[in-house]
């Protein structure tokens, strides 16, 4: 039932995306749904989930979301950048959490569950509870795409479980006196001088000879590979140049080309086998090979795609590496004018570069080689000098200039402050754990090396105090105790998700 709907209103479901801009948009979309339903048999407890149910979940993240409940989102992995990776982790940890809940007897109840919906700011007026708009949201968001109250209801239970079984399960976390201590020294500004060692990025002068080239390659050959590449055919259906189109013009523009794309995914599903005689009848279609794709999106220079985005090509990239076999298409890509379907025609597996082919980057990988072992050297042998100068009661800048180097200083810099530059933090988080007159060890940075001497700590500023401190630690220790939770429960949950069938 869901591949024949989807078969059938792929072409309204990409217009209604322009369309599409309110709040609650996410009532509205479908796609979702597709894409978690895209798979055979997925299990959790052993038992199998029926397209009903996984469309019943994901109705509920919907309505989740357009009830603002984000820290049930949030805990439950539902706010992830990628919305197919939200949706998926949103839905199984759902159910993982109300399975964990009936075996802990966490039911809430009815009062409790009407006294939240009361205060969702969504059917407040003036910080009270408003019928009016609660009557309208059911009438006007829930009805009309098959939502009912009861599933209102069934979010703002999930919510109240997730509250009271994070109670139980965070509660261990504690935090100790000496650890806010320590951690409240990254809000005390400190004074400390500090040496750089400069790495040569560019490792000029520095020789590699056609024997040591050579004998990479021989020991390297297994990792020295080509990229694999992709040749596709694109077929783009866009609106027509000249005077750009608005309101209902463009509207009615954009939903001719939907309806274009859309038959010809649906004749390739019905048997045809060639994009290009499937789009040849269509005006609006415009037929393009693309040869040399890599996986990251890159290609050689191609006049047919010149004006071609690195974004335009990354999302190619993406459609043409997920079909499996030639000739195979993929669904209609959207961008913000346009549809286009790919159809891929060779591939070209990578194989084992000729050393002629590999030299450049052999012989690059070797002066950096080179370059960063001369730099080790030459750094540590100064570091210890000057560590020992140090100890023989000379001052950094003094150390410091018997090696041709500068000592410079940092004063009163709040290593956690807004105000502190990238370089700043990077030279001060050191003295975090130094007392004062010690030297650290030996710091890696992006610009090679550089130690730092801690000369004094002052005391932390009043805008970040005790209080506030412990309760950040805290904070973050809950919410390692809950992620922990959860991964030993989906590991316990079973779950299996198989993949669809390609082609």
């Amino acid at each position: 039932m869901i591949q024949f709907l989807r078969k059938n209103q792929r072409g309204f479901m990409i217009v209604v995306a322009f369309l599409t801009i309110i709040a609650f948009a996410f009532l509205y979309n479908t796609t979702q749904l597709d894409e978690l339903a895209n798979t055979r048999n997925p299990t959790i407890y052993g038992k199998a989930l029926t397209p009903l149910v996984i469309d019943r979940q994901v109705k509920n993240y919907q309505l989740t979301m357009a009830l603002g409940q984000y820290d049930l989102l949030q805990k439950l992995g539902g706010t992830s950048s990628d919305p197919d990776q939200a949706l998926n982790d949103f839905v199984w940890n759902l159910l993982v959490l109300r399975h964990e809940s009936e075996t802990l007897g966490i039911a809430p109840t009815d009062s409790q569950i009407a006294d939240s919906i009361k205060a969702l700011p969504v059917f407040q007026t003036n910080g009270q509870f408003d019928p009016v708009k609660y009557s309208q949201f059911v009438s006007e968001q829930l009805a009309p795409r098959g939502f009912n109250e009861r599933q209102l209801e069934e979010v703002m239970r999930d919510s109240l479980r997730l509250a009271k079984l994070s109670a139980i399960v965070e509660a261990p976390a504690a935090v100790g006196e000496a650890e806010a201590a320590s951690v409240a020294r990254i809000f005390q500004p400190v004074t400390a001088n500090y040496v750089k060692f400069e790495r040569d990025l560019t490792a000029k002068g520095i020789e590699v000879s056609e024997e040591e080239i050579a004998a990479f390659h021989k020991e390297n050959q297994a990792s020295l590979q080509s990229d694999e590449t992709r040749d596709i055919l694109v077929a783009t259906f866009s609106l027509p140049s000249g005077e750009p189109l608005e309101g209902k013009a463009r509207i009615d523009a954009l939903q001719q080309l939907a309806t274009s794309a859309t038959s010809v995914v649906n004749a390739l599903e019905s048997g045809a086998n060639s994009l290009e005689a499937v789009t040849k009848p269509i005006p609006s279609a415009n037929i393009r090979p693309l040869t040399g794709l890599t996986r990251s999106g890159d290609i050689e220079f191609n006049d047919a795609f010149a004006t071609a985005t690195p974004e335009q090509l990354r999302a190619l990239a993406s459609a043409a590496y997920a079909l499996k076999k030639t000739g195979a298409f993929s669904d209609i890509i959207q961008t913000d004018d346009s549809f286009q379907i790919v159809q891929l025609t060779t591939i070209h597996p990578a194989r084992p570069l000729t050393l002629e082919e590999a030299t450049p980057p052999i012989q690059s990988a070797l002066r950096m080689r080179k370059a960063a072992q001369q730099f080790a050297a030459s750094s540590g042998t100064a570091y210890n000098a000057i560590k020992s100068a140090l100890a023989e009661g000379k001052s950094l800048q003094e150390a410091a200039a018997a090696q041709n180097l500068t000592a410079s200083q940092l004063t009163s810099i709040v290593p956690a402050g807004e105000s502190t530059s990238p370089e700043q933090r990077t030279i001060s988080a050191p003295t975090l754990l130094l007392k004062d007159g010690e030297l650290s060890p030996l710091e890696q940075a992006p610009w090679g090396a550089f130690a730092v001497q801690l000369v004094s700590r002052g005391p932390a500023s009043g805008d970040e105090n005790a209080d506030t401190i412990r309760e950040n630690i805290l904070a973050g220790k809950k919410e390692l105790f809950f992620i922990e939770w959860l991964r030993t429960s989906r590991e316990a949950a079973r779950i299996t998700l198989p993949s669809a069938p390609q082609g």
